[in-house]
């Protein structure tokens, strides 16, 4: 009788309900994340990597007409 008792307080319990939403939206966020990254991520390094090539020129640049 009282694990029968047992067994129906835990399938009324919602709280486990709650955390495995969140797993679940932490889950999905998570694929999105790893998704655009793969997706732009060499995009994102061609770009920095343009912008490091455009800020050593300039440094270059300017270091050679300091006196």
């Amino acid at each position: 009788m009282q694990f029968a008792h047992f067994v129906r307080r835990v399938l009324r319990d919602e709280r486990g309900v709650t955390i495995l939403e969140y797993g679940l939206i932490l889950a999905a966020a998570t694929l999105i994340i790893l998704s655009l990254a793969a997706l732009f991520g060499s995009d994102v390094i061609d770009r920095f990597g343009a912008i490091n090539s455009g800020v050593e020129t300039a440094n270059e640049t300017a270091t050679q007409g300091a006196p």
